[in-house]
């Protein structure tokens, strides 16, 4: 009898056993292919290494869409290289993936990516200022044999609007977009240089191209930084200072380009400080378009005395408009570097999607004007 019981336990262990066999690897496997497959793509923002936080995390800091597909280019330390037509994906990897696909907003496949911790891959020779729709979805490939994911949501990207080159509006465009936006022009604008809108945009106009700049991107920027140039901030409309240079906040106003003017009016080729203080527009925007423009790479020499806080700016970081948010602009975010680099603030200001706005707001409604 007890050899008969002992049989019969043996015969249980090995029932279960194999029971616990087919279920480890027949059922396991089922399960996991049913979990892959119900999976569904997260975009992330690329944000790295900011903040106290170590390079391998990321943090989506703005919660916007913005941050998962962002304007790049591979070679981004050549400016004369940078084309503006070459966007990047972000996403977080998913386990057990042997790569992944980015499709249009058709569905078409337009790259696919081996690999299973990849989280971002770049898309090049896409149109110049256009507006991109992709999404992502894992594959597992197995006995020759592919296995999807569910699509990530609809990541929106914008290839970068460059800052550098020739102006695509005329100083007749400009005030008539300004005067859609805003009947009336600052009186006291009369006598410092440029009595109405249109002598204000022809000397847009002129310094953007003394620079090297597009007109409508200087532009764009005043008419952000000052509301249309009815100011109401910690600078004043006195002071001709439509960038808000040096203007840091807690009340900090900035320069007053009228006195700056009169200090300086030999470097700005005036022969009198009462002449140059005549022309502290001028003078204000002249010294706000080489600002810009070394934040392009559109020059690469600072002078000083036209832009006392061109030794601040890292030339050639921001040569798309897009960049201009220091929440995006990839040395920012971490992109342009290796994942030990500790990334630092570059652009010009922190407002969330800062240089979108100029774009879609400022840049396009402006175009839209006759010449």
């Amino acid at each position: 009898m007890q050899v008969y019981r002992k049989m019969t336990k043996m015969k249980i262990k090995l029932l279960v056993f194999i029971l616990a066999y087919i279920i480890l690897f027949t059922a396991c496997p089922v399960n996991a292919h049913a979990a892959f497959k119900n999976t569904r793509i997260r975009l992330r923002s690329p944000y790295q290494g900011c903040m106290n936080r170590s390079a391998s995390d990321t943090y989506d800091y703005d919660k916007d869409s913005h941050d998962y597909v962002t304007p790049y280019d591979a070679d981004t330390d050549r400016i004369s290289r940078r084309t503006g037509t070459s966007l990047t994906i972000h996403w977080y990897p998913v386990y057990g993936a042997s790569g992944y696909e980015v499709c249009n907003k058709r569905g078409k496949v337009v790259k696919r990516i081996s690999g299973m911790d990849v989280n971002q891959t770049t898309i090049t020779k896409l149109k110049k200022n256009t507006r991109y729709t992709f999404t992502v979805r894992a594959y597992k490939k197995r006995k020759g044999r592919y296995t999807y994911t569910k699509r990530s949501k609809r990541a929106i990207g914008f290839t970068g609007y460059k800052i550098a080159g020739k102006s695509t509006v005329s100083a007749a465009q400009m005030a008539r977009f300004y005067k859609s936006k805003r009947s009336s022009y600052p009186s006291a604008y009369k006598s410092l240089g440029a009595a109405t809108i249109d002598d204000f945009t022809k000397i847009v106009y002129k310094e953007a191209k003394r620079y090297g700049i597009k007109a409508e991107v200087l532009f764009a920027q005043m008419m952000n930084e000052t509301g249309f140039l009815k100011f109401g901030g910690d600078v004043s409309i006195y002071q001709c200072n439509f960038g808000g240079v040096g203007a840091v906040g807690n009340g900090a106003g900035g320069l007053d380009f009228r006195a700056y003017a009169a200090e300086h009016y030999k470097a700005f080729g005036y022969s009198s400080a009462s002449q140059a203080r005549n022309h502290a527009i001028e003078v204000g925007i002249r010294s706000q378009a080489m600002h810009l423009a070394l934040y392009a790479g559109a020059i690469k020499k600072v002078d000083n005395t036209i832009d006392p806080r061109g030794r601040y700016v890292r030339i050639g970081n921001a040569p798309y408009v897009q960049w201009l948010g220091i929440k995006d602009n990839p040395y920012t975010t971490g992109e342009k570097h290796s994942p030990s680099y500790r990334a630092q603030t570059r652009g010009w200001a922190g407002a969330n999607n800062y240089g979108y706005t100029l774009v879609e707001k400022f840049i396009k409604p402006m175009k839209k004007f006759s010449a």
